[in-house]
């Protein structure tokens, strides 16, 4: 495989350097001085790049959202009920704590930010948009009328968002307990 171009490798690395920055400290207490130095970049690659710090974090978020909104993609095809989705969800914030604490960190930075939080609804819409359409395939498979998945989609985005934040604030979070309880949630929702 070919090496990337240098461009390409430093506009990746801010993506990344951002994505662990944001994680650990927040968005606001990352700022573009911290994105150069964990980058190992330059103002210059940075504007180079994107126009302003929140372009980077919508950026970061949109990787950030990229492997789940391809895992809801092969799913349509062959789609999953509501609970399993959420315990292949679970399960992948397990295998990978700190896309979690990422996106507990962009919410909390989109709640302080009322720009920023428009821009990073309209990236949390596209997942949201695309379990809506994967639900609706399981509806079809199943023979269900698709009024019984309506809004399951925003359940399985909160459902999955509050494992995430519980995980990172709760010392003591039973993280089986609250799969069991989401996916009973889910399963009834769907019996209607």
């Amino acid at each position: 495989m070919p090496e990337q171009p240098r461009s390409i490798r430093s506009r990746q690395a801010i993506i990344e350097a951002t994505a662990d920055l944001i994680g650990k400290q927040g968005v606001s207490g990352t700022s573009v001085a911290d994105i150069i130095r964990a980058s190992g970049t330059s103002t210059g690659a940075i504007y180079h790049h994107f126009g302003s710090k929140q372009e980077i974090i919508v950026e970061t978020a949109r990787q950030a959202l990229h492997w789940p909104m391809t895992a809801i993609t092969e799913y349509f095809d062959n789609p999953a009920s509501p609970a399993d989705l959420f315990g292949y969800a679970v399960e992948a914030l397990r295998f990978g704590p700190e896309l979690g604490e990422l996106l507990v960190q962009l919410g909390a930075g989109g709640l302080s930010d009322d720009e920023l939080g428009r821009a990073l609804r309209a990236e949390f819409s596209q997942l949201r948009d695309g379990l809506d359409l994967t639900l609706g395939s399981w509806a079809r498979n199943q023979g269900l009328p698709q009024e019984r998945v309506r809004g399951l989609a925003e359940m399985l985005v909160g459902l999955i968002l509050g494992f995430a934040t519980q995980r990172a604030l709760v010392d003591d979070f039973d993280e089986a307990a609250y799969e069991v309880q989401g996916r009973a949630m889910l399963a009834a929702a769907v019996a209607g």
